[in-house]
């Protein structure tokens, strides 16, 4: 389901680079079938209720009642897509459900007439049809669709080239646990850090991410990865401990004014 799946650069008028991952047809046809799943279940909840409303009251025809059924129809087929993508940012249950969302070609939010676009344009991406024996209906074979989405870099068909749009995978970011001190910072300690320690914004990640996974290193092993960079942050900065790791802990502690 993944294996066509790719990804694509922009750059921004400020020159700000930035990658998104494109969804390929695997994971796209999955969500269309939960979706289209939906709105089997929607017609034939709608389909009851016109039935129960034409047979309980006199101004209601049979063809009354069909008409309210194709009108039904409709509304499920062509605006389904349409709607929940406007008032779910992007997303229909199916893609919520795979971690899809419709953004523009920049990257920026979708608007409601590009989802409104690329969902009429869908019929033309569902070609050729099939017939179904002995019904009304006709089977997709989304034939165009593949093509469209096989040339094009990425990975649009119709309705996305000519709405402006793009189906991209959500990036899910894990949630980081806060940076503590296993051991407190003494009052020793305290006097004796300077007035102050300055770390780059790249440096504070590094220990932040070394204090989250020191919990889960042994105590040689955290040395020795503390080793790599104590030094000359100590030297630099002027913090002094009886361990790398401690000159580490004491130089975040320092820099972000956190004792614990």
């Amino acid at each position: 389901m993944t294996h066509l799946d790719t990804t694509a650069a922009i750059e921004t008028p400020e020159r700000i680079r930035f990658r998104y991952r494109i969804s390929g047809p695997g994971r796209r046809f999955v969500a269309w079938s939960i979706d289209f799943a939906i709105r089997i279940v929607l017609l034939i909840g709608l389909a009851i209720a016109v039935g129960l409303f034409a047979s309980i009251t006199w101004s209601v025809t049979g063809e009354s009642a069909l008409g309210l059924l194709l009108l039904g129809i409709f509304a499920l087929e062509w605006l389904y897509g349409a709607v929940f993508e406007w008032l779910w940012s992007g997303r229909t249950p199916g893609k919520f459900v795979l971690g899809l969302r419709v953004v523009r070609v920049d990257g920026s939010p979708g608007r409601f007439p590009d989802f409104l676009l690329r969902n009429l344009l869908k019929a033309v991406d569902f070609l050729p049809a099939i017939p179904v024996p002995s019904t009304p209906f006709w089977l997709p074979t989304f034939g165009i669709s593949l093509i469209t989405m096989m040339v094009d870099p990425r990975l649009r068909r119709i309705g996305d080239m000519v709405a402006g749009t793009v189906v991209v995978i959500e990036q899910r970011a894990r949630v980081l646990e806060a940076v503590t001190l296993k051991t407190p910072v003494s009052e020793a300690e305290r006097e004796g850090l300077p007035g102050t320690v300055r770390l780059s914004r790249q440096e504070k990640q590094i220990l932040e991410e070394f204090l989250r996974r020191k919990r889960r290193l042994s105590k040689g092993r955290a040395e020795e990865l503390a080793q790599l960079f104590a030094p000359t942050l100590s030297a630099r900065e002027g913090v002094e401990a009886d361990s790398f790791t401690r000159v580490l802990e004491l130089a975040y502690a320092r820099a972000v004014r956190k004792d614990r």
